[in-house]
């Protein structure tokens, strides 16, 4: 609908004041001049239809016109027809709610819906202070039009709600009459009658730059036709600040000559489900009444909504000022949009929770539904007896009963409902959270901390747990429910709960909470993190470590309830893989995982990625803006800086959230993230093959090893060209033949070997093995495709599912290639334990006991577990685990860090970025040269290593490479912390720095100044990793005093020998 502008000028003698007040604040300045004429027009219409009687045909269209509160931009866009039609259906629901046996505080008085292609109008009653929030049409609105919006699919909202004023319409009198002597009449009056129109937007431009600010490009035709100068103005203020920061833009004024307030905010679209009804909600929890609501959608991907709001009816109460009210609502609007509709919302909707206490709430729901230890003593018992270390199947059997108690005792359903039936103690251990937490000075005249300090706190552990007597004396699982929420306020040492603008919440947790029994190492630090539509956490197990971000996607409920349970184990997993990965490098092992949640957040990962980011930023910064950024209270007292990089899902990000750290002023942003493009002095590993290169160092040793012709090796990959790993492993692989692969796509096969050519051609172009010519398949070979169902294979077998069939080839290469079919099997890509002891047994023969594959080299992570690595080794295989092959990317990103540290920015930017013509520095291309020499040197010298201890004590390699990473993570830890060998002995230790640091760096950048710019915790890093590395690859794991002394000894007479001392 597009709306006739001629037909709305200055009528000179108008009577409609209201209109005229409401038009100069914020759309057209004039009142709609035909409205008379309009009115007689659709009176004309009732009137001729004959279903509203004559005499109240009159009476019905001036009640629509005049007690409604509806703007005139409506009446002049809407035709007779159009209005009539709403009249009617408006006559027809007072009918109904005369002749029904209405109970006022249970439904609506009137709902009425009408919804078209282009446009829809929803009209229902409500109660200020008391919605119907089963019946409510606020959700369906966000659901249905204003949180899917998006270019050409976006809608524009214009809300009006006025008293309804029903003894200006006999039908609705007589209705209340019947009220007029129940204990309802009071709440019967109080009724507000809610307009809802919804229309379809009209751009230029359906989907605008993402960073264009020209209103007139961005903005729909009808809002450009109707709005006001001074809304154009403000609007185009609000967009620019939207498209530069990650959260909401939020603005508030008072309206000259009148008792509301204006509230505005501006965000990106699609980042904040149903937060459009929740600022409803929060204004009814507040007792103010929003008289007007507009929701504008802009094509670059911006939503405002403005909202018009005065002072309710508050009786029995004394009456807050209104300015009190206003600045408590904008002070959570920004809270509201971290999480708009939380778990407890419908308790926040009765006012049985404040809005801070329902999200401390989802927080504390979700925290203990990771953490709450569900296994009991039983368990732990159990594990004494069926020592995991003595026999592999008990290590599997322990595994999966610890996935089903915890599935199946305390779920986060339950969780929930232990929540809300205990709230009051909730709310105490809330008011502990707030005691520590939020901050004082800023607090004490505000309604938050008014509310708050009329709840009396916990106490000390021992009063808590005598509170837990008296409570849940009669219920043991509701009292270690609630012990677990009180562990999550101990353990969390900051947080940006009470800070304003964030986007998500984030906390900083002591990770000493962590059973033992479960979590044998305790990591250094853990992030917590929470958002709209995803949860996010970050472990690392050094103060200096580095790690991807990935982002977990569920295709299912069932899939997201599996990725539930085992995102923090995941998490832990990956981090203690990374930490061991990572012995030879500063930094230690991290990781941080982001589930999204089912349903629109799946479509929108940068959205969470974002927040989780700007989240994490909130707190490593401490930054005092006011109005943008509050202090928080830190009781970690240190700085911290993350190092973090790309992972699965979040590759295309990582750019974004360099230059974000940069924009909020981070220091460290130049190495805040690697994988960064060369623009901004990113080392691409997958263009370098940096990961690939300490893989094939691994499969080439073995070669040298066991004076094997690489010509003569049969080869299998999970992991397709389309792939970093995958596709370089290809570039790489020499003469080796292929006989098999497996990608996302299907599955490729051929036991007299693919054309080598047509995947060089593959991994050239980053494709998929679906893409492959199938005319240069031999008579024996095959594809199947993850779609295929009933194929049949050149050996007559019949495939039933394309997907089943590629979830599990990897364990079918007896039954396709025969006991002696495949010699080298190099995992590249595939979910973790896609290899265990449930499945290990089909890679053996069960003859021999021998392994059908003899060598394995794990690129990918955790593609096999332990056990299984131990099975199939003592099976006859030579594997080398993950932690071990898989770290030239590690390499590659650490040595990125360092270079990040160790310039200026008007040094990295000449040195290590490419410029706008695609030129790279000298100075780049030769530090990648450096790099990618790096990561082959350590590969080797680990290689050598564990050949070495295998020979001398005749243990698996899998445990090898555990111990070994153990004790140079453990002397590393040991030699960073030592005051005498930093502090003491500076020329010693500037030497083993030269020596550790790239020559390149220290030939352009020099000593002095990498020691004043890089930090003092990375240098110490750097510094304790090239000794112990150094010191277990020459001389073993056993790192006793008289051996290192000798290492040192000898250390220093070779820095004599080379200048460096």
């Amino acid at each position: 609908m597009s709306v006739d502008i001629s037909r709305l000028h200055l009528k000179s003698e108008s009577d409609d004041a209201s209109s005229v007040q409401s038009f100069r604040q914020d759309y057209i300045d004039t009142p709609f001049s035909g409205k008379q004429d309009q009115i007689e027009q659709v009176v004309d219409i009732l009137d001729s239809t004959g279903f509203i009687p004559e005499p109240l045909v009159e009476l019905e269209a001036r009640w629509f016109y005049s007690s409604l509160g509806i703007d005139d931009v409506f009446f002049a866009r809407e035709s007779p027809e159009g209005i009539a039609s709403h009249i009617h259906s408006l006559y027809s629901c007072k009918v109904q709610a005369f002749a029904s046996d209405l109970k006022v505080l249970d439904q609506p008085l009137i709902r009425y819906k009408k919804e078209a292609e282009d446009h829809a109008v929803f009209f229902d009653t409500s109660i200020p202070g008391a919605p119907f929030a089963p019946n409510r049409f606020d959700e369906q609105i966000d659901e249905r039009y204003i949180d899917p919006s998006y270019g050409k699919n976006s809608y524009r909202l214009e809300y009006f709600s006025a008293p309804l004023h029903y003894s200006n319409d006999p039908i609705l009198a007589g209705v209340a009459e019947r009220f007029s002597q129940s204990s309802s009449n009071a709440d019967f009056a109080k009724q507000h009658l809610r307009c809802h129109f919804i229309y379809r937007t009209s751009f230029t431009c359906d989907e605008c730059d993402p960073n264009e600010t020209d209103i007139d490009k961005i903005g729909d035709a009808t809002f450009l036709k109707i709005a006001s100068p001074k809304t154009r103005s403000l609007y185009s203020d609000i967009i620019k600040k939207v498209i530069t920061t990650t959260g909401p833009v939020i603005q508030h004024f008072p309206i000259e000559e009148s008792e509301e307030y204006r509230v505005v905010i501006g965000y990106r679209q699609k980042t904040s489900p149903n937060y459009n009804s929740a600022l409803s909600d929060l204004a009814d929890y507040y007792k103010l009444t929003t008289t007007r609501k507009y929701v504008e959608q802009f094509s670059n991907g911006v939503t405002i909504i403005s909202m018009y709001i005065k002072a309710g009816h508050l009786e029995n109460h004394k009456k807050t000022p209104i300015d009190l009210l206003i600045y408590q609502v904008i002070k959570e609007a920004s809270l509201l949009y971290c999480i708009p509709h939380n778990y407890f919302h419908d308790l926040f909707v009765k006012n049985e929770l404040s809005l801070q206490e329902g999200i401390y709430s989802q927080c504390g729901v979700i925290f203990v539904t990771h953490f709450l230890n569900r296994l009991g003593p039983e368990y732990t018992k159990l594990t004494s007896l069926l020592d995991p270390s003595k026999l592999l199947q008990h290590a599997e059997v322990l595994n999966s009963l610890k996935k089903r108690l915890r599935a199946e005792t305390y779920t986060q359903d339950y969780i929930k409902e232990v929540f809300a039936t205990r709230k009051d103690i909730v709310r105490k251990l809330y008011r502990q959270f707030a005691d520590v937490h939020y901050i004082r000075s800023s607090m004490e005249k505000t309604l938050s901390y008014q509310r708050l300090s009329q709840i009396t706190p916990v106490g000390t552990e021992a009063e808590f747990d005598a509170l837990l007597s008296r409570e849940c004396g009669q219920n043991e699982h509701h009292a270690i429910v609630l012990k677990a929420l009180f562990m999550f306020n101990k353990s969390v040492v900051k947080t940006n709960f009470y800070t304003s603008t964030k986007v998500a919440i984030s906390f900083r947790l002591d990770p000493s909470f962590l059973p033992k029994s479960e979590y044998p190492e305790t990591p250094f630090g853990m992030f917590f993190i929470v958002g709209s539509d995803f949860r996010g956490f970050h472990i690392r197990f050094r103060d200096i470590a580095r790690g991807g971000i990935r982002i977990v996607r569920s295709r299912s409920v069932d899939a997201y309830n599996v990725n539930v349970r085992n995102l923090f184990d995941e998490n832990y997993n990956l981090a203690a893989t990374q930490q061991k990965k990572n012995k030879d490098i500063p930094e230690g092992g991290s990781k941080g995982v982001i589930l999204l949640d089912p349903g629109v957040a799946q479509e929108t990962p940068k959205a969470s990625f974002e927040k989780y980011i700007d989240s994490l930023i909130d707190l490593l910064l401490k930054q005092h803006i006011p109005g943008v950024k509050e202090s928080y209270v830190d009781l970690y007292k240190k700085p911290e800086i993350l190092f973090l990089g790309p992972d699965e899902g979040t590759a295309g990000y990582v750019d974004w959230a360099a230059l974000h750290a940069r924009g909020r002023g981070a220091p460290w942003w130049k190495s805040f993230f690697t994988g960064k493009s060369q623009r901004i002095g990113g080392i691409p590993h997958d263009e370098y093959g940096m990961t690939t290169l300490s893989v094939r160092a691994y499969v080439n040793k073995i070669y040298e090893k066991l004076n094997i012709d690489n010509a003569t090796v049969r080869k299998f990959q999970t992991g397709g060209p389309d792939g970093d790993l995958g596709s370089n492993e290809i570039k790489l692989s020499r003469d080796e033949k292929y006989v098999g692969i497996v990608d996302g796509s299907g599955v490729i096969a051929d036991k007299n070997g693919l054309d080598k050519a047509e995947l060089l051609r593959l991994a050239n172009e980053r494709k998929m093995i679906e893409h492959y010519d199938k005319s240069k398949l031999s008579k024996d070979g095959f594809i199947v495709l993850v779609d295929d169902n009933d194929v049949t294979l050149p050996d007559g077998t019949t495939v039933a599912s394309g997907v089943t069939f590629r979830n599990t080839f990897h364990i079918k290469l007896k039954e396709i290639y025969g006991l002696d079919g495949v010699d080298l099997f190099v995992p590249c890509g595939g979910r973790p334990a896609a290899i265990d002891t449930n499945n290990v047994m089909e890679l053996i023969d069960e003859k021999t006991g021998k392994c059908i594959v003899p060598y394995f080299v794990e690129g990918a992570n955790l593609f096999i577990t332990q056990s299984a690595k131990l099975i199939l080794e003592k099976a006859g295989c030579v594997i080398f685990k993950d932690a071990s092959t898989n770290k030239g990317g590690v390499t590659s990103s650490s040595m990125e860090v360092l270079a990040a540290l160790s310039f200026d920015d008007k040094g990295f930017m000449e040195n290590m970025c490419i410029n706008s013509s695609g030129v790279k520095p000298e100075f780049y291309e030769n530090y990648v040269k450096e790099v990618q020499r790096k990561i082959v040197s350590n590969a080797q010298n680990e290689f050598e290593g564990l050949w070495n201890l295998k020979a001398a004590t005749g243990e698996p390699i899998t445990e090898l490479s555990d111990k070994l990473s153990q004790s140079i993570n453990k002397l590393a830890d040991e030699l960073a912390g030592s005051k005498e060998m930093w502090s003491d002995d500076q020329a010693f230790r500037n030497a083993v720095l030269i020596d550790a640091l790239p020559p390149l760096l220290l030939s352009v950048i020099g000593m002095e100044n990498i020691l004043e710019r890089v930090p003092e915790t990375y240098l110490r890093a750097l510094f304790a990793t090239s000794l112990a590395s150094k010191f277990v690859y020459t001389r073993g794991i056993d790192s006793n005093p008289a051996k290192f002394l000798e290492f040192i000894s000898s250390l220093r007479k070779d820095f004599t020998a080379r200048s460096l001392l």
